[in-house]
């Protein structure tokens, strides 16, 4: 990826060349983990919730990454453990704990009111970038546990993408070179802890989008130092941002602009 000033480089779409025409690019980040709400007919029945289905740090990780890139936000307001916005309709985790014992007609109530909307307003943000920019770049930020079937993960950051696709190959691979000549600690993985060519958002929307005009790349990071209140997470987060701006051609930050 070549990089050109104000969000114009050069990427590799479909069989084209690696350095073929100059793409606008614009971003947009998305969050489907860190809701916390409930439909109000459901509130009895989400009375006792799981807290490790609100996702806090990613839902704060979205929100900093938005304002560093000055991109848009969109998050998904209800809680996973009510239905899931980031599979798709038909999964059999579509549903969470709260919902799975509801009738068809309250299931579709569920869909309607709270998964359809969002998924929707998604789809609309971005084929509304597309009529000012030729490219979106759309990021769904999540965290993950930090053990896993009683092992610990080691990766900090997770980066998921469809190999298929060049142009999400070679974002990552320059993203990631570029996190690494700024802070080498932070550990980065690609298609890690899951590939990122199941059932997801992102998905979802390749299906939709051609590859020359959209790009979906899942942000996973490791609730071992991504929940921690400490400055280093919120310095791994500028780096993740900053690192990406670089390797779009887009305006660095100011070093007294990297924690609050």
């Amino acid at each position: 990826m070549t990089i050109l000033p104000q969000g114009t480089v050069h990427f590799s779409v479909g069989n084209t060349d690696r350095l073929t025409g100059l793409i606008h690019v614009t971003i947009l980040i998305t969050c489907e983990t860190s809701g916390d709400a409930v439909l109000p007919w459901m509130e009895s029945a989400c009375a006792v919730g799981d807290a490790a289905a609100i996702d806090v740090c990613g839902g704060r990780a979205a929100s900093w990454m938005a304002d560093q890139l000055h991109a848009p936000r969109l998050c998904f307001r209800y809680r996973r453990d009510l239905i899931d916005a980031s599979l798709s309709l038909g999964h059999r985790r579509l549903f969470g704990p709260h919902a799975t014992q509801l009738s068809d007609d309250d299931k579709l109530r569920v869909i309607e009111s709270a998964y359809r909307p969002y998924r929707d307003q998604v789809g609309s943000a971005v084929r509304r970038m597309l009529e000012e920019f030729s490219f979106v770049l759309h990021l769904s930020v999540r965290s993950f546990a930090a053990k896993h079937h009683g092992a610990f993960r080691r990766t900090d950051v997770g980066l998921l993408y469809d190999p298929s696709r060049e142009a999400e190959l070679n974002l990552c691979v320059d993203w990631i070179d570029e996190l690494y000549e700024m802070n080498p600690n932070v550990r980065v993985r690609r298609n890690y802890p899951r590939r990122g060519t199941v059932d997801s958002l992102t998905r979802s929307l390749r299906r939709e989008i051609p590859a020359e005009h959209y790009m979906g790349v899942e942000v996973w990071l490791n609730r071992a130092w991504a929940a921690r209140e400490v400055r280093l997470r919120d310095e791994a987060i500028w780096y993740l941002a900053d690192s990406l701006r670089l390797t779009l051609g887009l305006p660095t930050f100011e070093a007294t602009d990297k924690v609050a």
